[in-house]
């Protein structure tokens, strides 16, 4: 089954999904839909876009987690 990635913000507490990752840019299009995360094969696929986002300093301010679909 596919995998998504959430994203939960350390002050606000709010939640949501990673819809795409601009890697260049240095930040992550966040959806509230989890039908229009960017979706992953496999858990490795996921957690590989996960050590992206803590790449560009995503961590900082997000937690994230994989999930089923």
């Amino acid at each position: 089954m596919a995998k998504v990635i959430t994203w939960t913000n350390k002050f606000s507490q709010e939640t949501g999904y990673v819809k795409k990752i601009s890697k260049a840019k240095g930040f992550f299009e966040n959806t509230f839909v989890k039908e229009e995360a960017r979706k992953f094969r496999s858990e490795k696929e996921a957690m590989n876009a996960v050590a992206q986002l803590t790449e560009i300093g995503e961590d900082k301010n997000n937690d994230f987690a994989v999930v089923e679909l």
